[in-house]
């Protein structure tokens, strides 16, 4: 990851519905398009921390703000298969016929959601440190995840009070964001530790975090619900014929037994597990590597 801020990171798309889209694109215009899925309490701006790599690799790297997060507005009841219908209508609106599709953390089950559903569409799908379904990780996860995923999908208002108590540990601005990574990175592997170490790293990440709280925190606390509730598709059926798995086996925020598992389910999967790397770690030191793949 670099701390360089490109100039288009503020972009709106209409839709045919009349909501906008938020957009960041980063790279070089002519650049193989890559679309970007944020990881949970993030936004479009997380796709900045890439910028260096997007130039060195060729690739159009173009982050959507989830609905209610950062600029794009709200949308009642959606849903996570609702997600790849605006992916696919924003790439006509930028006139792109084919892309892929990339999803980091709490991004991948937004990326693995077009993978099912516009697999026409793409070229590739990659999941970076990704959130597993929900019924993987009661199955393998550790204890405070199978704690968490169940209420979620049992007590649906338990889980959003969690969800608030975080957000409210963490704040919504910038600077208090920070002062929070800059603890919480002493509960991570040593990679991410000595990433989040970096002061301009962490700064940026904490813009990216802000953002998604531009309108409020409701449009975060629907991305939780969504993440730990059925996807609605089977992961055995997607049918992308590129796909691929990066995972750093010291991960502490999405513990890597969930991940092996959802790799072994998915058909065409090439999985890659890194001893050495945790959750951020992942994509910050395989970045190019992942472009590199991702653009084939």
């Amino acid at each position: 990851m670099a701390a360089f801020i490109p100039s288009s990171t503020d972009v709106t798309v209409q839709l045919r519905d009349g909501r906008r889209v938020g957009l960041a694109m980063i790279g070089p215009e002519d650049g193989f398009p890559i679309i970007h899925c944020h990881g949970s309490g993030s936004s479009r701006l997380e796709a900045t921390l890439l910028a260096v790599q997007a130039e060195q690799a060729g690739v159009r790297l173009i982050a959507l703000d989830r609905p209610g997060v950062g600029l794009s507005d709200p949308k009642p009841s959606y849903r996570l298969l609702d997600w790849p219908d605006d992916v696919a209508e924003v790439a006509d609106h930028l006139g792109i016929k084919r892309f892929a599709v990339e999803g980091f953390s709490a991004g991948g089950p937004y990326a693995l959601a077009c993978a099912a559903r516009i697999p026409q569409r793409l070229t590739a799908c990659g999941l970076i440190s990704t959130v597993a379904p929900p019924d993987l990780i009661r199955k393998a996860g550790p204890l405070w995840m199978r704690i968490i995923w169940g209420a979620g999908a049992r007590l649906p208002h338990l889980l959003l009070s969690y969800a608030r108590l975080v957000q409210r540990m963490t704040g919504t601005n910038a600077a208090s964001i920070e002062k929070y990574l800059a603890l919480y990175a002493k509960q991570l592997d040593p990679a991410d530790q000595q990433l989040l170490s970096n002061p301009e790293i962490r700064q940026h990440l904490a813009q990216a975090m802000a953002e998604s709280f531009r309108q409020g925190a409701a449009g975060n606390l629907a991305a939780v619900r969504a993440e730990v509730q059925p996807w609605g598709f089977s992961v055995e059926q997607v049918a992308c014929e590129r796909l691929h798995l990066w995972h750093g086996e010291q991960d502490r925020v999405m513990p890597i037994a969930p991940a092996r598992l959802l790799a072994q389910l998915l058909p065409h999967c090439v999985a890659t597990f890194y001893p050495e790397t945790g959750h951020f770690s992942t994509l910050a030191h395989h970045c190019l590597e992942i472009f590199s793949l991702l653009r084939k």
